[in-house]
């Protein structure tokens, strides 16, 4: 039978936006995922990692979490397959997992739990939970797959996955669920293996012996198109940063995995509660424009302010306007920051040629001839404070 499959990630169940609450949002677009996975009658729910957004996860947050598990699995009988990300507790997530898996809620949280396949259908699934490589090497050094496991993250990676190929099935495909930072490949790695944040890479080639290889842990749905290797990303706009990246879930068909992958892992786009919005504008704009404005009213809305002038109250004005400001910077400070991004060191020691340098990285201006004398004249103070 053939499988067809939704594939979600990165709920981060808890988070905050610039102090926003985002249960409400996140209960919202859980309902959709839901009604998503109906109408495209999927047989079953690939889960790839950080369901909380906290190894501590709030009440309000595990109450939610389980009221989804509970609707989706018991309720709708859509059978679940889980991981746990780098943002959740393992431990906690996997309390009173015993029941789960007599519901068909395969919830993986150790290394040794990925090496059993799970079988659906016509596809027999491996889980793999997000993984540290101190862990991974001490897990194939501990089980005797290897006297001494290699320092590379992909090289311990390849080992297990090597272990999992053991029990493939050839009449059935093989899916790979995990929550890793899938880039470059195992050449490149045995060059310089590639760190984000301090944590290694692994290899995207690593999962060419897959038929599909399901990853959450990087929030874009379009990161790392390589290979075999998907990722659904985010259902919703956890930063302001994200405001242009489109936000779903993939829905997998199994039987065009060989003949179109493109479209067997299609991408489904979401409609968020509230939508994320970055905005370019005056403050007058803002407060009195309300009619060209007023479809950001009910969104989360960052604005980039345009006046250089300081306001007073600024937030106290625009928030009964735009409930859901998530912040306001100005123009000003992003110049400010952009100018002192590079500084000459050729002009180091030459203050005056420095302060001229930064003012017209600043202002798009030259210093006037007045405004350069005023420099000299403040210089010389400093100089003759010095010598004396």
């Amino acid at each position: 039978m053939d499988v067809k499959l939704l594939h979600t990630a990165d709920w981060h169940l808890g988070k905050k936006l610039h102090g926003f609450d985002m249960l409400p949002d996140q209960s919202y677009i859980l309902e959709q995922i839901l009604q998503l996975a109906k109408e495209e009658k999927v047989d079953a729910i690939m889960i790839t990692g950080d369901i909380y957004d906290r190894a501590i996860a709030s009440n309000e947050a595990i109450q939610l979490g389980n009221q989804t598990f509970r609707k989706w699995n018991l309720e709708e009988q859509f059978p679940l397959l889980m991981i746990s990300g780098n943002h959740d507790s393992a431990t906690r997530l996997a309390t009173g997992k015993e029941w789960f898996a007599a519901n068909h809620f395969h919830l993986n949280t150790t290394i040794k739990e990925s090496l059993t396949p799970i079988t659906l259908g016509d596809c027999q699934f491996y889980l793999l939970p997000y993984v540290e490589l101190i862990e991974a090497r001490f897990f194939v050094e501990n089980e005797g797959l290897v006297e001494e496991a290699p320092n590379s993250l992909s090289q311990v990676l390849q080992i297990i996955i090597q272990e999992m190929q053991k029990t493939f099935d050839p009449s059935k495909k093989h899916i790979f669920i995990g929550h890793l930072f899938v880039a470059g490949s195992l050449r490149q790695e045995s060059e310089t293996p590639l760190e984000i944040g301090g944590l290694q890479s692994v290899a995207s080639d690593l999962f060419d012996v897959f038929d599909y290889a399901a990853f959450g842990h990087l929030h874009s749905a379009t990161a790392n198109l390589k290979g075999k290797v998907r990722y659904s990303g985010s259902p919703l706009k956890y930063s302001v940063g994200e405001y242009r990246d489109p936000k779903g879930v993939r829905i997998i068909n199994t039987d065009l995995l060989a003949d179109d992958f493109e479209q067997a892992t299609r991408f489904v786009p979401l409609q968020p509660l509230r939508e994320v919005y970055h905005l370019e504008a005056s403050f007058e704009d803002l407060l009195y424009q309300r009619g060209k404005l007023k479809e950001y009213a009910n969104d989360y809305l960052s604005v980039s302010l345009s006046n250089e002038e300081v306001i007073m109250q600024l937030m106290n004005q625009l928030r009964p306007l735009y409930p859901y400001l998530l912040n306001v910077t100005r123009k000003e400070r992003q110049r400010l920051a952009s100018a002192t991004k590079r500084i000459p060191l050729s002009k180091i020691n030459q203050p005056e040629a420095l302060i001229q340098d930064f003012f017209v990285r600043l202002y798009e201006e030259p210093l006037t001839e007045q405004q350069q004398n005023w420099i000299k004249d403040a210089m010389n103070q400093v100089r003759g404070k010095d010598e004396s």
